[in-house]
Parts: C-alpha cells; structure tokens; sequence
C-alpha cells in the first residue's frame, strides 16, 4: 500500500509541474500588465495636477470675460434707454402731427364746401379761401400746446 500512496504523490506532483509550465505564460502576460498599469499610475497625479490646473486657469479667464461682458452690458444699458425713450417721443410727436394733419384735412374738406355753399367763384373765391384757411391756422395755433 505504500507503493499506491507514492504513486499518488506522484501523480499530484506531475500535475503541479503540468499547472505550473501552463501557467507560467499567463502569469507572465499579467505581470506585462500591470508593470503597465503601474507605469499609468505613476504618472496619473502629474497628469491630473496638469489638467486641474488647467481647468482652474479656464475658469478663472471665463470668470474674467464675464465680468468684462457684465460691465460691458452695464455700459450699454443707458444707450438702449436712450434710444427707447427717442423712439417713444418720435412715436408721441408722429402721433400728434398726424392727429393735426387729420384736422387740417377735414377743415380744408370743409373750407372747400363753404367756398361751394357761398357760391364764390374766380378771385373772390380764392381770397375767401385763403381767409378762412388763416383763420382754421389761427385756432390750430391755440389748439396747441
């Protein structure tokens, strides 16, 4: 019985050796890999301290251009104001010369319809027209402001 049990050993220790020369190729590529891993890892913090410095210098000239668009937009801000408030008084005086121009057109309308009424005809006619267009000028001039 003795001679079963070496030869089991046996056995045992050929399969190690057989374990151990199929190993050794695969052990062999995973050492390749991480002395690899190793090297990445050795530069890993320089690499991250260059991007995070380079991170900060971009966020510190972002931080700088929107201060600048900032005091910029401030600068500006009165101009715009300004050209609202031209725009608004140029719409109030259109609006008011149009207004007058509107009254100017109907009175001339009826000054034409007098000189029709009244029958006047050549020079007198004319001469009443133009008397009667000084006299609507005269009460548009009151009518003013």
């Amino acid at each position: 019985m003795d001679w079963v049990l070496g030869i089991g050993v046996l056995l045992i220790g050929i399969a190690l050796i057989i374990v151990a020369i199929v190993l050794i190729k695969p052990l062999g590529k995973l050492t390749e890999v991480l002395e690899s891993v190793k090297k990445t890892t050795d530069t890993l913090p320089s690499t991250v301290a260059e991007v995070t410095g380079q991170t900060q210098q971009i966020l510190h000239t972002t931080n700088d251009t929107i201060s600048n668009v900032n005091k910029q937009i401030y600068e500006v801000t009165p101009v715009f104001q300004i050209v609202g408030d031209v725009g608004e008084a140029s719409r109030e005086v259109t609006t008011a010369a149009l207004d007058t121009t509107i009254r100017f057109k109907d009175r001339v309308g009826n000054a034409g319809e007098f000189v029709r009424e009244k029958e006047y005809k050549g020079l007198y006619g004319v001469a009443t027209l133009a008397f009667y267009l000084m006299q609507q000028r005269k009460e548009l001039k009151k009518m003013r402001p």
